[in-house]
C-alpha cells in the first residue's frame, strides 16, 4: 500500500513538471520576437497601394489598410481628396493594387472625415480579403514599430523605428490631432498605411510628417493616428 502511494506521488510530480514545462514553452512561444521579414510577410495581403484620379489634378497615390474580409479599407482623407480654390473635393475614381499584383482593382468611396484625416474605401471585386489584425496591447516609449505602405509610390515596403512619444497633440493644417510620434522614415506614398507593433499588429495609420519654419520636411519622424481613434471611426 505504501509503495502505491509513493508511485502515485512520483507520477503526480512528473505530471506537474511536464505541465509546467508545457506552460513555459507556450509562454516563451507567445513572446518570441518576430523579425521585420516575418512581420512584412504576415501583412503583405492587408496593406495596398491606393491610386486616386480626377480630371482636375490628375493622379494621386497613397496607401490603405484592409480591415474586413469583404474588402473595406481605411486610409487618410487627404489620400482620397484634394483642395481646389479653397474647396475640398473627392477624386473621380479610386483603384487599389496588392504588392503581388501588377494590375489595379477598382474601389469606391464610402466616407471621410477631414478633421480626423481618415477615410474608407470599398474594393469592388467580390472576393475574400485578408484583414489586418488590430493590436490589443498598450505601447510606450522605445517600443519597436514598423511602417508598411506605398513608399514614394514605388510599391509596398517596410521601415522600422521606435515610438518616441506614445501620444501627443500636434497642430497640423490648423487642426489639433492626437497622434503617435515615431522615429521612422516614411514618404508621401505612405499616407494611409499601417503602423505595426513588435507583434505585427496594427497600432496606427500613418498620416503626416511635420515641416520646419522654412517649410522643409522634418525627416526621421512620422505621425500616426492611434488605432483606438481608427476603431471609433470605423
Amino acid at each position: 500500500m505504501k509503495k502505491s502511494y509513493i508511485t502515485i506521488l512520483i507520477l503526480s510530480i512528473i505530471n506537474s513538471i511536464v505541465l509546467i514545462g508545457i506552460i513555459i514553452i507556450l509562454i516563451i512561444g507567445n513572446h518570441k520576437p518576430i523579425d521585420s521579414t516575418e512581420i512584412f510577410k504576415n501583412n503583405i495581403d492587408s496593406v495596398v497601394e491606393v491610386k486616386a484620379t480626377t480630371s482636375d489634378v490628375g493622379e494621386s497615390y497613397g496607401s490603405g489598410v484592409i480591415y474586413s474580409s469583404d474588402g473595406y479599407l481605411i486610409t487618410n482623407a487627404h489620400v482620397v481628396s484634394y483642395t481646389t480654390l479653397g474647396e475640398i473635393k473627392t477624386f473621380d475614381a479610386y483603384e487599389i493594387r496588392f504588392a503581388k499584383d501588377e494590375e489595379y482593382m477598382e474601389a469606391e468611396f464610402v466616407k471621410m472625415d477631414n478633421e480626423l484625416d481618415l477615410a474608407i474605401l470599398k474594393i469592388k471585386a467580390d472576393i475574400k480579403y485578408s484583414p489586418i489584425s488590430f493590436s490589443k496591447d498598450t505601447y510606450t516609449y522605445g517600443d519597436n514599430v514598423y511602417a508598411i505602405g506605398n513608399t514614394s509610390n514605388y510599391g509596398i515596403g517596410i521601415s522600422q523605428g521606435i515610438i518616441s512619444v506614445p501620444e501627443v497633440n500636434i497642430i497640423y493644417n490648423e487642426i489639433s490631432r492626437r497622434v503617435i510620434q515615431a522615429d521612422i522614415d516614411i514618404a508621401s506614398g505612405n499616407s494611409g498605411g499601417a503602423l505595426l507593433d513588435k507583434k505585427g499588429k496594427l497600432i496606427g495609420i500613418t498620416t503626416f510628417r511635420t515641416k520646419d519654419l522654412s517649410n522643409n520636411v522634418n525627416y526621421g519622424f512620422a505621425y500616426s493616428i492611434p488605432v483606438r481613434i481608427v476603431k471609433e471611426y470605423i
